[in-house]
């Protein structure tokens, strides 16, 4: 079994998880401004999906959500879970490419997936989908690697 499996098959993943999320939202002002909320994981598809409303302060002039802030979502979601992947261990992302493909409107919420793709003792790689709440509609896909620092 590897590690990447030890992790999602743990018997708090889920717990753990919500853990993070609630740690980030004390820890973090971006966290607190972003507000995510705990939504899904699976051990079978080794993925965390985490929402965040989608707030006034976000949007930008064709009231849809600020790519600025689409990229911050896919940061704060999966950095959650790497660092879950890091197993207590301090992660910072090092570098996160996003694909922007539909306008996500005021008012909705975002739904974003995370899967690890890849887990060294060092770097880890993670693939991201956004999709809108209302719809299930992809919006964004997202692919970033974290290095585990500590």
């Amino acid at each position: 079994m590897s590690r990447l499996q030890e992790l999602v098959g743990h018997k708090d993943f889920e717990k753990n998880i919500k853990a993070l999320i609630c740690e980030f939202k004390s820890a973090s002002r971006v966290s607190k401004l972003m507000d995510p909320n705990f939504v899904a994981c699976s051990e079978k598809e080794q993925t965390v999906t985490i929402s965040f409303p989608v707030q006034e302060c976000q949007l930008n002039e064709h009231d849809t959500m600020h790519a600025g802030f689409i990229a911050a979502a896919f940061d704060e979601a999966l950095g959650i879970f790497a660092a879950y992947l890091g197993d207590g261990k301090p992660t910072v992302s090092i570098n996160i490419s996003l694909n922007y493909l539909k306008p996500i409107p005021m008012g909705d919420e975002i739904l974003i997936t995370a899967k690890a793709t890849s887990l060294g003792r060092r770097l880890m790689t993670m693939s991201g989908e956004c999709r809108l709440k209302s719809s299930g509609v992809l919006t964004n896909t997202a692919l970033a690697t974290f290095a585990v620092v500590g």
